[in-house]
């Protein structure tokens, strides 16, 4: 992220400058250039309001919920800047070097970006969960090739996810996003200069008429591409959240923005005075608006992220004309002026402290005193690496006077930083026993036999299946097929048929991923009874008529409520034998008594369920363990018995979910309650591993395999009647 001024003819850090390629001589008719190249300490203020604002946000500070609009603050202070330099460059050489740009980028950013990448792949290594590391490390490479948050999006929008703890590295993504915006504009305006001067700068060419020109044409291709991207962020953010909060597809308009207001800065210096100050306490109102306005549950970039853009555009562009009395009164103190020297530094460690401070500190549940302390740690690290890192290497003779060296130094950096991530993802997992434990088979030894004695486990048995590395995989084969429907999809898969293809009778599984967890042991069933299972589930679809609010779509869960349609339809026309409908009970319901809401929910939908002609069966949720099982395993391996759960707070609303129970069982459902099968009930505990099973595969979800070997259990409970063919 582009967290620096820029000083007179210096790099954008604010650095020493380096020393292009000779250009091609400035044209005669050229008139010196009014691009601004004066230090800013408005801006200077701004860097430190907008990492204020991300870090006050992360750490949970007072009323700070809005605080990753600081992001966007950065984005078109990033614009600004790296277009007024190019600009520049234009006016002087009638061209852009390449090769120079590239070589202050990386100069400027890479060395900061690699020591943490470093720092954080040795502390994960050392404090987080051996389970964690080969994810982290792919985050590493991911962040040195500058494509962090496609990962990111690309995860994100995996619903086996949802209860991931967040990448250390996962604030990389917005440095990706400008370094893929710098790919294409460097390139685009020397297109624009090159296309400008064969077309308007002959020879007899008025003085000042090349650049009009060129001015025109470049302020064309910026319009183009922030109306486009603005469109996308208005249209896209809503229905597909995370790929538009991550993409430089929502957010190149920031940066355009800043771009613009580089284009008209000559303009802008003419400014009266008595426009400009109030002008830039505006924008500063803006961004103090946006804090204010906007939290996790705004729909952003969207419309929103026009708040905080047009306000610190409104503070850069009144900054280019000179007046007193200005938002540079309060932006100028001097301690604003050092933040933001070291906001580069700040946002780059801030982070990692705070997702693996609290582990190395030994914090199972960090209050605000100490994230606030693991940010006093971090402003240091953000000195020592201001002053021993990125100011001797921006400055260095060698690398400032000649491009390719520095572009030799950035290219090494990066082949560093991706070693470093092969060589973290082939760390093994540590081994805490070399013995087996028995074979959970179905036939000699079964959950239920060696359920009872599982909770004193002591060790992670060398043939825990699935293993730790593998556990987050395990899922049901519904998933691959494409049957577990995604959140921002509401189309009903009609093709979702598994059990015996030849059978007469069938069986629904319908629900959420609480109720796809169960795949492995119902499809055992129906395939032994000679009947058909039809798979209806979706991410994070609650089976109870009711709105709920989805955390990752921010916004209610319309796609839940049309997609249920869509399967009531269905099921009019299959007319099932039998239904089996399960649902996670942790979720945020919309409505004025959530309570009486969920329960009458279940009963409405219990009756609509009848109407098909099938009898169905409501298959209680599953301990919630609350924290990530193989996670837990691989930082406790010889001494499980920590990860080992108490049922009593496993259960989710234990009132509701017996009056759940009770209503649902009066609207002609018959209720089944799983407990027992996970859970010893008389000891009061939820273990983790029973014989050769790792009973979890995140924090709320049964591992597919341990699922396979309750069948019994749920065949008893569920009959599928063989004879009834």
């Amino acid at each position: 992220m582009r967290l620096t001024n820029a000083e007179p003819t210096a790099t954008p850090s604010g650095g020493a400058p380096i020393r292009e390629p000779a250009g091609a001589p400035a044209p005669r008719d050229q008139a010196p250039s009014a691009r601004p190249s004066h230090w800013r300490p408005d801006i200077e203020g701004l860097r430190a309001l907008a990492v204020g604002a991300v870090i006050a946000a992360h750490i949970g500070f007072f009323h700070s919920e809005g605080g990753f609009i600081g992001v966007d603050v950065f984005f078109v202070i990033s614009g600004f800047l790296i277009t007024s330099l190019l600009l520049r460059e234009i006016d002087r050489t009638g061209r852009v070097s390449i090769a120079g740009f590239y070589a202050r980028r990386a100069v400027r950013l890479l060395p900061a970006a690699t020591v943490v990448l470093a720092a954080t792949l040795a502390a994960a290594w050392a404090w987080l969960p051996r389970t964690r590391l080969p994810d982290i490390a792919t985050d590493a490479a991911a962040a040195a090739l500058n494509v962090l948050n496609i990962r990111l999006a690309r995860e994100d929008t995996d619903y086996l996810n949802a209860d991931a703890t967040p990448s250390p590295l996962q604030h990389f993504w917005s440095l990706a996003v400008e370094e893929q915006f710098y790919l294409a504009w460097p390139l685009l305006l020397l297109a624009i200069a090159l296309a400008a001067r064969r077309i308007w700068g002959g020879r007899f060419a008025r003085a000042g008429h090349l650049r009009r020109r060129r001015t025109a044409a470049i302020a064309v291709v910026l319009a183009a591409i922030g109306i486009a991207s603005f469109w996308c962020s208005v249209t896209r953010s809503g229905p597909d959240p995370t790929w538009s909060y991550f993409g430089i597809h929502t957010r190149a308009w920031e940066l355009a923005a800043g771009a613009g207001v580089a284009l008209a800065a000559g303009r802008l210096r003419r400014l009266p005075a008595r426009a400009a100050a109030p002008l830039s306490w505006a924008g500063l109102g803006l961004i103090a608006a946006s804090l204010a306005v906007i939290d996790e549950r705004t729909t952003f970039p969207g419309a929103a992220a026009a708040l905080p853009v047009a306000g610190t555009a409104l503070v850069i562009a009144a900054g280019c004309a000179p007046h007193r009395f200005g938002a540079t009164a309060l932006l100028g103190i001097a301690p604003a002026q050092y933040i933001g020297k070291l906001s580069y530094g700040l946002y780059l460690w801030h982070w990692p402290l705070l997702m693996i401070g609290p582990a190395a500190l030994g914090i199972d549940h960090p209050r605000l005193r100490d994230r606030l302390m693991l940010m006093a740690a971090a402003f240091l690290l953000s000195v020592a690496t201001f002053h021993l890192v990125e100011h001797p290497i921006r400055t260095r003779r060698a690398l400032v006077r000649v491009p390719s060296r520095a572009l030799a130094m950035g290219g090494g950096l990066i082949t560093a930083a991706l070693a470093m991530s092969i060589l973290a993802s082939l760390q093994p997992m540590p081994a805490a026993t070399q013995e087996e434990a028995a074979e959970v088979t179905g036939n000699d030894a079964t959950v239920w036999e060696l359920l009872d004695d599982s909770s004193d486990v002591d060790t992670v048995p060398a043939n825990l299946t699935p293993s730790l590395e593998d556990a987050e995989l395990d899922t049901p084969a519904s998933y691959d097929d494409g049957c577990q429907v995604g959140r921002d999809d509401s189309e009903v898969n009609e093709d979702c048929w598994y059990g015996d293809p030849d059978g007469e009778r069938t069986v629904v599984l319908f629900g959420d991923s609480h109720a796809a967890q169960w795949f492995p042991a119902l499809n055992q069933n129906a395939e032994a009874a000679g009947w058909r299972l039809l798979v209806m589930t979706k991410s994070n679809c609650s089976v109870p008529q009711v709105a709920t609010y989805d955390p990752y779509l921010k916004r209610e869960y319309t796609e839940c409520a049309v997609w249920k349609d869509g399967v009531y339809e269905l099921l009019d026309e299959v007319r099932p034998d039998a239904v089996v409908a399960a649902a996670y009970d942790r979720k945020e319901i919309l409505a004025d008594d959530p309570q009486r809401a969920w329960v009458e929910g279940w009963a409405e939908s219990v009756e609509r369920l009848g109407e098909t002609g099938a009898d169905v069966y409501y298959l209680a949720d599953t301990p919630d363990a609350g924290f990530n099982v193989p996670e837990c395993l691989a930082s406790n391996p010889r001494d499980a018995s920590e990860c080992v759960g108490d049922l009593d707070e496993a259960v989710v609303d234990p009132a509701r979910r017996e009056a759940t129970v009770e209503a649902v069982t009066a609207a002609g459902a018959t209720a089944v309650d799983p407990i027992p099968w996970i859970c010893d009930t008389d000891g009061g505990a939820c273990p983790v591993i029973v014989g050769d099973l790792l009973v979890y595969r995140d924090a709320n979800h049964l591992s597919a395999r341990f699922v396979a070997e309750l069948a019994p259990q749920l065949a008893a409970a569920i009959p599928l009647d063989p004879e009834a063919q």
